[in-house]
């Protein structure tokens, strides 16, 4: 397991990171973790670092490189039960860890470019569905193909020189070269068309939540002249029916695109689900789980399908984490998995370097007048210990007065009337309105209005005046009085 992230210099928005613990999280990770970070401030990267650190490869960070510092790029991690793991002149030391990783690296890697599947997508999909076996055959492959062609070139100097005279030992190679080739082709169509029955089976059982219209339908090998032609594999998807793959639109339209016929919800249903089938073939109960954005282009339904999904993984796998841009999807998925306890954080830029700090989610996501009433609970509760203190506090009496009275009153107080507004609708009220009753607290109101005006954010006085701590409990108390009433 990932327990602490002591150090990251040098790579993207990281400049210089350090481990500094407070009393909102004292840096360790936990088995469910919920990382928030808004769009440019680390997320991908910390992603990228853990793709590095799952193929201890530093490819991709060496082209993360943070272009305003000149510290170079390192990492240190403590894990479980590998001790601390290091990135040191772009290698990793060993571990143990066992990470899959969902992000957008995995979908260019494996999946599709935009709207195609290049040749390296090609390629990757191939050793993704057939494993280590595959990766043994396509060597094979390679080798037998390298060795065929230059029997034939050799075949063809002796052709030139003595057509009569071929060697046989030459004729023989050319034979068993072609017949190995040929037992190898069969094995690896054999692998590729079990292991993508497979994939496409589990795949498809995701889709049918995420967009039943949509399904893996097949491949193809791609024809080709180089070493590769029986290892590149093209996916074929059905869309309401209609054959679809991910290739360059033609002109003529014979073909039908991906670009020009799914949405990028689609797309991004059609990538999670295969990566939900790659851990699910797997197994991850053993395995440390990453999510960089899995919402991307997703509507409300689709979110909530998701949070299902994620939550089912996050209960069963060794290590869960979360990194998303979207607060509110933070903090449902966090509320979902509240019973199994979720450590939340987030990654945010102080100006020189992004930071990993403690997140208290459900403060973050309330609303304004929500978030000004736990001030006040907080204040009668623990008081106030400085001036700054209490004038925030007296600041909240006002929008908490005028957002009750907008709330219950909605279809009399526009949008655009704020408290003065109030008062006067309730002075000029007659007692066929809904707002005649509140004459009965109207003074109180007033008193309440007089007494914040002044604490406004705007208000030079009510930013440097000292407030007396008897008054203000005073109308913090008529403040919540007045709300019962109202």
């Amino acid at each position: 397991m990932i327990k602490k992230i002591l150090k990251i210099t040098g790579i993207g928005r990281f400049a210089d990171y350090q481990l500094k613990t407070d009393k909102s999280w004292n840096g360790t990770f936990s088995d469910i973790n919920v990382i928030y970070a808004p769009n440019g401030s680390g997320k991908t990267t910390l992603s990228t670092i853990f793709k590095s650190l799952t193929q201890l490869d530093s490819t991709y960070i060496q082209l993360k490189k943070t272009f305003y510092s000149s510290l170079s790029q390192t990492v240190k991690i403590v894990t479980e039960p590998s001790g601390v793991i290091q990135l040191n002149d772009g290698i990793w030391s060993d571990h143990s860890l066992n990470i899959e990783v969902l992000d957008i690296l995995f979908i260019e890697d494996y999946l599709f470019s935009g709207s195609i599947l290049n040749t390296k997508n090609k390629l990757n999909l191939f050793k993704l569905l057939s494993g280590d076996k595959g990766i043994v055959l396509s060597n094979r492959y390679k080798a037998c193909k390298n060795n065929l062609n230059r029997l034939q070139n050799k075949s063809k100097v002796s052709k030139r020189t003595n057509y009569e005279n071929i060697p046989q030992d030459l004729i023989d190679g050319l034979q068993h070269a072609k017949d190995e080739l040929k037992n190898i082709e069969l094995q690896i169509e054999e692998i590729a068309v079990t292991t993508f029955s497979k994939y496409a089976e589990v795949a498809n059982s995701h889709l049918v939540k995420f967009a039943p219209y949509i399904k893996f339908d097949s491949f193809q090998f791609e024809p080709t002249n180089d070493n590769s032609k029986k290892l590149r594999l093209k996916l074929v998807i059905d869309v309401h029916g209609q054959k679809i793959q991910f290739i360059t639109p033609s002109q003529d339209m014979q073909t039908p695109s991906v670009k020009f016929t799914l949405s990028e919800g689609d797309k991004s249903a059609v990538a999670l689900c295969f990566f939900l089938a790659r851990i699910d073939i797997l197994g991850y109960s053993d395995k440390i789980i990453v999510f960089d954005d899995p919402l991307s282009s997703f509507d409300y339904g689709r979110k909530l399908t998701t949070i299902n999904t994620l939550a089912k993984i996050a209960a069963s796998c060794k290590q869960f984490f979360l990194l998303t841009h979207d607060l509110y999807f933070a903090r449902d998925f966090s509320d979902k998995m509240e019973f199994k306890g979720v450590n939340n954080v987030k990654i945010e830029n102080n100006g020189t370097t992004s930071l990993i700090t403690g997140h208290d989610i459900k403060l973050d996501t309330l609303s304004g007048i929500q978030k000004d009433f736990q001030t006040i609970v907080s204040y009668l509760k623990l008081d106030a210990s400085s001036d700054i203190e209490r004038r925030e506090v007296a600041r909240c009496i006002r929008p908490i007065l005028e957002g009750v009275i907008r709330s219950k009153y909605f279809e009399i107080i526009q949008p655009n009337e704020w408290l003065g507004d109030v008062i006067s609708k309730i002075r000029n009220s007659t007692v066929d309105s809904r707002l005649f009753k509140l004459r009965l607290i109207f003074d109180d109101i007033i008193e309440l209005n007089d007494f914040s005006k002044g604490f406004h954010h705007s208000n030079e006085r009510g930013q440097t005046e000292t407030i007396n701590a008897f008054e203000l409990k005073k109308y913090i108390n008529l403040l919540m009085a007045t709300v019962d009433k109202i």
